[in-house]
Formats: C-alpha cells, sequence, structure tokens
C-alpha cells in the first residue's frame, strides 16, 4: 500500500509540474493552456511515453471537474438578473435551441454512417453536447481585449451562462427520462424535486447562515464549511442520478450568495486550488486516456461534430447579434464557438447512462483544439477587416 501510495504521489507531481511547463507554452504563443494540459496527459499517457495511466489520478480529477463546475456556479451570483437580461436570454436559447435542431436532425439523417452511434437517443444526447457554448473561453477573450465591461461582452457572457443553464436543465431532463421504467423514473423525479425544495430553501436562508458562518474569524474554517457544502452537494446529486458536477454547480450558486464568498482571501484560496491543482490534473487525465490511433481513426466523425456545432452556432449568432443592433455581431458569433467542459460533462453523463461509450471521449478530444484555433484564427480575420 505504501508502494502505491508513492507511485501516485510521484505520478501527481510528474503530471502536474509537466502540466504548467507546457501549458505555460501554450499561452505564451496565444493558445489555451488548456490544450497543453491536455497534450500532456497524453504524451505521459500510454499513447505515447506510458509512464502512467488515467486511474492513477481518476479521484484527483473527479476533484478537479467538481471544482470547475462550482467556481461556475460562484460567478451567478445575480442570476435572477442574467435571466432577466432579454437580448442575452434569446441568444443563448436560440443557440441552444437552433443548435440542438440543427445538429440533431443532421445525425437523424447521416450520423449513423459516419459515427459509431445509430440510436436516436445518442443523437439527443449529442446534439445537446454539442450546441452547448463554453463559458470560460469567451470570459478569456472578452477579457484580453478589454470588452468584458463594454455591452459587447456583457451581452456574449450572459448569453453564455444563459445557454449552458437552460441545457443543464435540459440534461436533467434527458437523464430522467433515460430511465429504464416507470418506478425508477418516479423515484428519480421525486429525488429531483426534493433536491430542488432543499435548494431553494438553503438559496433562500443562506443569508442567515451567513451570518453565523461569518462568525468564525479565520478564512480557513469558512473555505472548510464552504467544501462541506460542495462536496454534500456533489454526493446528493450524484446518488439521485443527475451527476457530482451538476451539484458542484449548485453549491457554487449557493455559497456565491454569502458575503464571506466576496472576500479576497478566499477568493484567492479556492482559485489557487482549483487552477493550481486539481483542474490542470483533470485536463491532464482527460489526456491520459487519449489513445493517438483511435483519435486518427475517428477524425472524420470528430470533424464532422465539429463542424455541426461551429456551422449553426457562428450562424444563429451572428443573425440574433444583427437582429439585436449589436456591434460586432462576427465578435461576438466568434466568441461562442468554443467546445469544451460544459460539452464533455453531457458526453459523460451519457457514458455513465450507457448511451454512449468511451469511443465518444477519442472523438470529442480534437475538438477542443479545433474550436480554439477556430477562434483564433476568425479573430485575427476579424482584426484584419475592421483595419
Amino acid at each position: 500500500m505504501a508502494g502505491l501510495s508513492g507511485a501516485t504521489l510521484l505520478n501527481l507531481g510528474m503530471l502536474l509540474g509537466a502540466s504548467f511547463v507546457v501549458g505555460e507554452i501554450f499561452e505564451r504563443i496565444g493558445l489555451e493552456s488548456i490544450l497543453g494540459y491536455i497534450l500532456t496527459g497524453l504524451i505521459l499517457g500510454p499513447s505515447v511515453l506510458g509512464i502512467m495511466t488515467a486511474e492513477s489520478v481518476t479521484g484527483f480529477a473527479t476533484i478537479g471537474a467538481i471544482l470547475i463546475l462550482f467556481q461556475a456556479g460562484l460567478r451567478e451570483q445575480n442570476i435572477k438578473e442574467i435571466f432577466l437580461h432579454r437580448e442575452g436570454l434569446q441568444l443563448g436559447t436560440a443557440i441552444l435551441i437552433g443548435g440542438f435542431a440543427f445538429i440533431f436532425t443532421i445525425l437523424y439523417f447521416f450520423g449513423g454512417q459516419i459515427l459509431p452511434y445509430n440510436s436516436i437517443q445518442a443523437f439527443i444526447f449529442l446534439a445537446l453536447a454539442y450546441a452547448l457554448v463554453d463559458i470560460a473561453v469567451p470570459s478569456k477573450i472578452m477579457l484580453s481585449r478589454g470588452m468584458l465591461r463594454e455591452k459587447t461582452g456583457k451581452y456574449t457572457i450572459k448569453s453564455s451562462v444563459i445557454n449552458v443553464s437552460a441545457g443543464f436543465i435540459a440534461l436533467t431532463a434527458l437523464v430522467v427520462i433515460s430511465s429504464n421504467n416507470l418506478q425508477s423514473q418516479l423515484i428519480k423525479i421525486g429525488s429531483i424535486l426534493g433536491f430542488a425544495v432543499v435548494f431553494y430553501l438553503l438559496h433562500e436562508i443562506i443569508g442567515k447562515i451567513d451570518d453565523y458562518i461569518i462568525m468564525f474569524e479565520e478564512t480557513e474554517a469558512q473555505f472548510a464549511i464552504t467544501f462541506a457544502l460542495l462536496l454534500s452537494m456533489s454526493y446528493v446529486t450524484q446518488t439521485i442520478g443527475i451527476s457530482s458536477i451538476l451539484g458542484a454547480f449548485f453549491a457554487g450558486i449557493l455559497v456565491s450568495r454569502s458575503d464571506f464568498s466576496e472576500s479576497k482571501a478566499f477568493q484567492e484560496k479556492i482559485r489557487g486550488i482549483s487552477e493550481g491543482l486539481f483542474i490542470p490534473i483533470f485536463f491532464a487525465w482527460f489526456g491520459l486516456g487519449l489513445v493517438i490511433e483511435t483519435i486518427i481513426a475517428n477524425i472524420e466523425a470528430a470533424t464532422f461534430l465539429f463542424l455541426l456545432s461551429t456551422i449553426s452556432k457562428i450562424t444563429i449568432g451572428y443573425l440574433v447579434s444583427k437582429i439585436h443592433e449589436m456591434e460586432k455581431p462576427m465578435t461576438i458569433a466568434t466568441s461562442l464557438l468554443s467546445l469544451d467542459i460544459e460539452t464533455l460533462i453531457v458526453l459523460l453523463i451519457a457514458i455513465d447512462l450507457g448511451i454512449l461509450n468511451q469511443q465518444i471521449l477519442q472523438i470529442f478530444a480534437p475538438s477542443v483544439l479545433f474550436s480554439t484555433l477556430t477562434i483564433i484564427i476568425l479573430y485575427t480575420l476579424i482584426d484584419k477587416t475592421e483595419k
């Protein structure tokens, strides 16, 4: 057991150190550090050097996935205000519904010829996954260009949040529908309704609880209580069948309503432990599970799904932005092309339900690279056109 523990620690150290080096290189050449993390896992994994396997760091990777959605939830302090933003609501839902309809229709007629799936259920989950947009990438793009506080930036970010939130609601409904029998469906519906009631009560009384939490003067105590809530809600949602990752998102929303979550010390601790440890491990773990030969064998399917997602998002994003008379509609549409953790979550849940198999991860893997490079190229072309 001691030897296993030592091997695990060595693997984590190597994986984390190499990920940051490669991630920093990618940042310096204008690419997302996430790509560097995935590449690191791919190189250290069975496909290339064979130094370690994904199973050796799975537990740490799971915490990384949870923390990603927890931080996304922390950004939703004014969630009611976001959903009352008319233009953002229209764009976010238009991309979700329009993208889903377009992708599903093409998959229904041609998906079986290109993809290793031919069931309606598989096509539904794939269409939903690829109709979601990424929250992190638009945020980074707008921030780097000084547009985050402008009308264009706010419009893009609110649209992204609405798209993902509505997509997760649809995902929850799909999880219930995918149950095998009526009794199982009723149990899941009851469990989800019970969770919703508890979440609503906590959402409304978090301010009163917050008064007691603030009594703990040490930031470490507040941090520990936050993690207790995070892990508890992740466990509950995992138990009722809607994924621990969604529980983390709801926990983030609750914590965002507390006063101590706005303190600099608290935010720095969350960011440090997330972005400095677990999140890089999560993406490197994803890379560890990739097999180059399998990716090459599935490159046609990967390109097919990526093109469906890109065509629908850029078309809908541009047209709706033009209707709203927004400045830089092409910039907005381009910012919504990224495929990342939100899509991966839907695919992982579909795997857990037995609707998709592990092969879909090899098909999805190039999408992160494709979408990031597409955004960079389109932004370069837009800049040249504007000049």
